[in-house]
């Protein structure tokens, strides 16, 4: 039996060297397609993928609703229950499954009529169905089993097995690209490279889970709150994805392609961070069934003072070492201007009001909250979509980021407050006033540090200065962990 210790650090391990490998591996493919096919076409996969993950959505919350259902008996070791729940997931992921595939089809035969002439509308029709059919695959084949999982702590055996199939991913696609491929053949084969990861994840959890019998009665009581949960996934889904489909209606397929550019690094700076935050849901989980609030409390304040400590870390960085990287980046895209240095700024402001919330996040979804914060998520989205379009059309393209910026504002203070009010039952200076002196260190470096700009050639000089302002930066860690180590 694996310790909650160990389990932790396998969690947080695998997930760190997944996003490492999903970022480093994400900045490859870009500029190939750009320089290889064009702005338009890499715009086209970036607002293709966005319609696509606004069709997730007829998941319904059964992901969300199971997880949460499945801790008590997981603690219990209920076999009977958790096959019931199991039993339910599938029957739901299955008509959702249906649903998809549908849509899918649907988005086909519409998307070519949203671009016009920008690109091939059969090519775009084509892409439509085989950047869908990994999501099919998830529906039918491997949801159920994520959800079992991600709530027996072990989302580490799904980073590991992801990060695999990442690389192969990546060089696979740059063998095809070199060789002349299409970019329909090499979106194809990509394609099959992701569906090989269910087949392996299957097999793991049949050896696993011997006792697992998906055919038994489904409790559908179990999952009722999926209905919650959807609220809560639609809001995310508009907030977060929102900006490409804005910009899709309002814009070029050349200014999508500038902006899912910067979004690919700000997007692998969030996935770095979620290694810290995924898969903690559970140990929250574990702690809140058992009724140990005292135990749920300490955890939650050292993990939100490591979290907030290393996402001020991340985004001090990148507020240093964006435009020098993107220079050398985008040095051969020459049919766009990819050097927007106000869209690099905002773009750190979302980031760092989506991921200071992420700790809070998994906690309320731990609890099992969704239907008490499900109107708190609603306003969010009503905010973000109002901001976002009226922006847009006033400002051009960047104004996507303001509705981002003032959803943000609203939720992430929300969320500090009703996780220490309804579930922690702890004091929300304290939260407030640790954040606010961790973001006021960095401040202070980043201030200095900005007196000391150093000019990038190629990626070794990049390297060589991230690495200087890395040990920078990495004297408020310490401050921090010597202050508050002390203080808990």
């Amino acid at each position: 039996m694996e310790s909650r210790k160990s389990q932790l650090v396998a969690t947080i391990v695998s997930n760190l060297v997944l996003q490492l490998i999903t970022a480093v591996c994400g900045f490859v493919l870009p500029p190939l397609i750009v320089e290889t096919f064009g702005s338009s076409v890499n715009g086209m996969v970036s607002s293709i993928t966005q319609f696509i993950a606004y069709l997730n959505l007829v998941e319904a919350g059964i992901g969300g609703a199971a997880i949460a259902a499945l801790y008590l008996p997981l603690c219990e070791n209920d076999h009977n229950a958790l096959n019931g729940i199991l039993s339910a997931t599938k029957k739901f992921y299955n008509k959702s499954g249906i649903l998809f595939t549908f849509l899918i089809l649907c988005l086909a035969v519409l998307y070519p009529m949203f671009i016009g002439t920008q690109v091939d509308k059969l090519s775009a029709f084509l892409m439509v169905l085989i950047l869908g059919v990994s999501g099919t695959a998830e529906f039918f084949l491997i949801g159920k089993y994520r959800v079992l999982l991600t709530a027996d702590k072990k989302v580490y055996v799904i980073s590991i097995v992801q990060s695999v199939s990442v690389i192969a991913n990546t060089i696979v696609a740059v063998i095809a690209i070199k060789l002349g491929a299409g970019i329909l053949f090499v979106k194809f084969l990509t394609g099959l490279v992701n569906l090989s990861r269910y087949f392996v994840l299957l097999f793991y959890v049949q050896k696993k889970y011997k006792w697992l019998d998906l055919n038994v009665e489904p409790n559908i009581e179990a999952v009722s709150q999926s209905k919650n949960v959807l609220v809560h996934q639609f809001a995310g889904l508009i907030v977060f994805n929102s900006p490409i489909i804005i910009l899709t209606i309002f814009c070029s397929l050349k200014d999508v392609s500038v902006y899912s550019v910067y979004s690919l690094v700000f997007y692998a700076i969030s996935m770095l961070l979620n290694a810290f935050s995924n898969g903690m849901q559970s140990f929250f989980g574990e702690s809140l069934v058992k009724d140990d609030i005292e135990k749920s409390r300490k955890f939650f304040i050292r993990y939100k003072i490591f979290f907030t400590v290393a996402e001020c870390w991340f985004y001090s960085m990148t507020y240093m070492l964006i435009m020098p990287f993107m220079s050398i980046y985008t040095k051969n895209m020459s049919d766009a201007n990819y050097m927007q240095p106000n869209l690099a700024i905002l773009f750190i402001v979302v980031g760092l009001l989506n991921n200071v919330r992420l700790p809070e996040t998994q906690l309320i979804s731990a609890a099992g909250h969704f239907k008490k914060t499900q109107n708190r998520a609603i306003i969010e989205l009503c905010i973000n979509l109002f901001f976002a379009i009226t922006c847009t059309i006033i400002f051009g393209f960047v104004g996507v980021l303001f509705g981002a910026i003032a959803s943000g504002l609203y939720r992430c203070t929300d969320m500090v407050i009703y996780s220490c009010k309804n579930i922690l039952k702890t004091n929300v200076l304290n939260s407030v006033i640790t954040v606010l002196l961790i973001l006021i260190m960095y401040g202070i470096v980043i201030y200095g540090a900005s007196f000391f700009r150093f000019e990038c050639i190629d990626y070794f000089d990049w390297i060589k200065i991230a690495l200087l302002y890395g040990v920078v930066f990495a004297l408020p860690i310490i401050i921090s962990f010597l202050f508050v180590r002390r203080k808990i």
